[in-house]
């Protein structure tokens, strides 16, 4: 018993003192000279790897960000035209690695809209954007063609980006109809009911990005960085909620239903699809930055950004001609007993302008490892 309460207490003793040990060598002899042990665990376990030293050729940086952006888009189909200004807050996320030891470096982000407000106008209305979002991603390989092989230096670099613009401009109307059955009438009045339908408006960019950049340390407690990069190709693809209706009073001169109560009459031709825009841009993006690093590892910086791009789209659309309701008996008027005549015709409109513009500024906080 007494034994075995012995080896116990041993144990505990060796788990809870200090871990020594002394160097020897091949032979058994003591390296220090002396009888004096050293501690077994000289480092931390998270130094072992030395992991975000200077030594590290490989360090990374992870972060938030806001931009405070100003947004304008314009787009036609024909005669037929949306716009938009607004402004619009958006939340970032990003990560930047660099290579020390081959002076290079990627990075990607992610930014969605948290609110928006501004104001649209049509070819047929005007109003206030209230909903509707703005969402981009992409990512650069950069390579600095000189630099200190250490995060600062400059050089070129190849990126992509996407960009899609989703405010809500009024998500103006179309028709659903697909045949005279689909139009309903009124026998006395000869007044028809088109049925409508809506789609969300929304561009969406794919980008090729080419350009500059170059990063600087300005003591120990500063930092600088700028980029600018032409977009020498883009293909934008979307649909604009464009429509443009015309209206006949020769059966019915009351106001027409809503909601263009302020023309007379039926409609007698309005679209019957949304518009799709596909179509190439081309333009340019710059930001530039300015850091402070409070701690070692933490950066806060305050920037601006810019894109624009334009160039021209094929607005491809279907259109609905309605005719009004018959009276087969003259001699009992109004009678309006045959449905209205209905066709429907695909149009191209090409080479429609557009243009898309976003600018504002930005802050943003890092961790370095």
């Amino acid at each position: 018993m007494l034994r075995s309460t012995t080896s116990v207490l041993a144990l505990l003793a060796a788990m809870t003192l200090p871990a020594f040990a002394a160097d020897y060598d091949d032979w058994g002899n003591d390296m220090g000279g002396s009888s004096a042990l050293r501690e077994g665990y000289p480092t931390e376990p998270k130094d072992w790897s030395d992991l975000g030293d200077g030594s590290d050729p490989v360090s990374f940086e992870v972060g938030t960000r806001y931009w405070y952006s100003m947004g304008a888009m314009s787009a036609s189909a024909g005669s037929a035209s949306v716009g938009t200004a607004d402004i619009t807050h958006i939340g970032e996320l990003h990560l930047r690695v660099e290579d020390h030891s081959t002076n290079t470096y990627a990075k990607a982000m992610i930014g969605y809209s948290i609110m928006t407000s501004g104001v649209y106008a049509t070819s047929s209305s005007a109003g206030a954007i209230a909903d509707g979002y703005v969402g981009y991603a992409g990512g650069d390989f950069g390579w600095n063609l000189v630099g200190d092989n250490n995060g600062s230096g400059a050089g070129v670099l190849v990126g992509y980006q996407f960009w899609r613009e989703a405010l809500n401009s009024g998500r103006n109307n179309f028709t659903s109809a697909t045949s005279a059955g689909d139009i309903a009438y009124d026998q006395n009045t000869g007044q028809t009911f088109v049925p409508l339908d809506s789609a969300p408006n929304g561009l969406d960019i794919h980008a090729l990005r080419l350009g500059i950049q170059g990063k600087a340390k300005l003591g120990q407690y500063f930092d600088v960085q700028a980029e600018v990069a032409a977009v020498p190709y883009a293909h934008v693809s979307g649909s604009v909620g464009i429509d443009s209706a015309s209206f006949s009073t020769a059966a019915y001169g009351g106001a027409a239903q809503a909601p263009y109560g302020a023309s007379n009459g039926n409609i007698s031709s309005i679209r019957a699809s949304s518009t799709a825009l596909d179509g190439w841009g081309y333009g340019a993006m710059a930001e530039g930055w300015l850091g402070v690093h409070p701690t070692e590892n933490m950066t806060v910086r305050l920037g601006g950004r810019a894109w624009y791009l334009q160039g021209t789209a094929n607005a491809t659309y279907t259109r609905a001609t309605i005719g009004n309701p018959g009276d087969s008996d003259l001699l009992n008027p109004p009678n309006f007993d045959t449905e209205p005549s209905f066709s429907r015709q695909t149009f191209i409109n090409q080479s429609n302008p557009f243009s898309l513009l976003r600018i504002g500024v930005l802050g943003e906080v890092t961790y370095s490892f």
